[in-house]
């Protein structure tokens, strides 16, 4: 066989290939135009579901824009859902920029690039403080990134209003929680959550001496679920965090994995370097043990970040 046939073939083979996978079935879900049928959909594929995984381990590429510059990351989420998680933050040419573990103590984060550690008691507020851009606990991401929304829209939680969308499905509204309004489907699917963004969230604008005014609202929205390729249903892949001041992030999952035994605890330990500086973000986390080089948090500083004051 000559080259320019093999090469010929070997093109059309590719090009064939590219045809089958843009004709990809999509999967044929049921609607649901009726309130009362769309909501149990959705509570029955996302909320109530017996969870048979104990953990997850998930990769994901994060952009992270705002109007002036955009940074690009790529992070692993893995752990049990019931803690301790871990989370791992490269830029992108590998080095490693964070290295942070949640369980019952809090929130300790790692700074190979800073020598830094911090801590705090609580694990929502510790995130926010280090300008992590998600309003809610690594958990809570975890959770939703696997499709399990149950911890921020509870089974029992009863909307204070509900309305119709123009494409089809339903929005909830809710008078508390950190969840304010979902919006599904009218395949019972997520498409959006919103939320008031806590005092603690400091937007990059905001950091940089920016005031926002009006309310602070985060919303994430779901989309590039599987089973729109053709492929089984799952959680969707791509989520969208939208901030004021035009910010965003976006998190693309490359993999997710769940697991239905525990991860052993070596593997979830994080062991900053006994040369590192740690400063308690609520002033009263202890530093991990050998680290001797301890500062005291001070006020924020005009940046938004922890104010480094004293040495102990």
């Amino acid at each position: 066989m000559s080259m320019l046939r093999r090469v010929c073939l070997l093109a059309g083979s590719a090009a064939l290939a590219l045809a089958c996978a843009a004709c990809a079935p999509k999967v044929e879900l049921p609607r649901f135009d009726d309130v009362l049928a769309n909501k149990s959909a959705f509570q029955d594929r996302f909320v109530t579901a017996p969870m048979f995984a104990t953990g997850v381990a998930v990769r994901a590429s994060l952009l992270y824009s705002t109007p002036a510059r955009t940074n690009r990351t790529d992070v692993q989420i893995f752990g049990d859902y019931g803690r301790p998680l871990r989370l791992d933050v490269r830029a992108g040419l590998g080095t490693m920029v964070a290295l942070m573990r949640e369980d019952a103590s809090g929130l300790l984060a790692y700074y190979p690039g800073k020598k830094a550690v911090y801590a705090h008691m609580d694990p929502v507020i510790g995130a926010q403080l280090l300008g992590l851009p998600f309003p809610f606990s690594m958990r809570d991401l975890a959770l939703v990134l696997s499709g399990h929304f149950r911890s921020l829209v509870p089974p029992d939680k009863a909307p204070s209003e509900i309305r119709a969308l123009p494409d089809g499905g339903f929005a909830y509204s809710y008078a508390k929680g950190p969840v304010r309004l979902l919006a599904v489907d009218a395949y019972g699917r997520p498409q959006r959550l919103e939320g008031e963004l806590s005092p603690y969230f400091k937007t990059q604008a905001e950091r940089e001496g920016e005031v926002v005014s009006g309310p602070r609202v985060w919303s994430l929205v779901f989309s590039d679920y599987p089973e729109d390729d053709g492929d089984p249903p799952g959680p969707a892949t791509v989520l969208t965090l939208n901030l004021p001041k035009g910010e965003s992030a976006v998190l693309r999952v490359k993999a997710l994995d769940e697991r239905g035994l525990p991860w052993p605890l070596k593997s979830l330990s994080l062991v900053p370097p006994s040369d590192s500086r740690f400063m308690a973000l609520d002033r009263q986390s202890p530093p991990p043990p050998g680290i001797t080089d301890i500062v005291t948090g001070g006020s924020e500083n005009e940046h938004g970040q922890p104010e480094e004051k004293a040495h102990g």
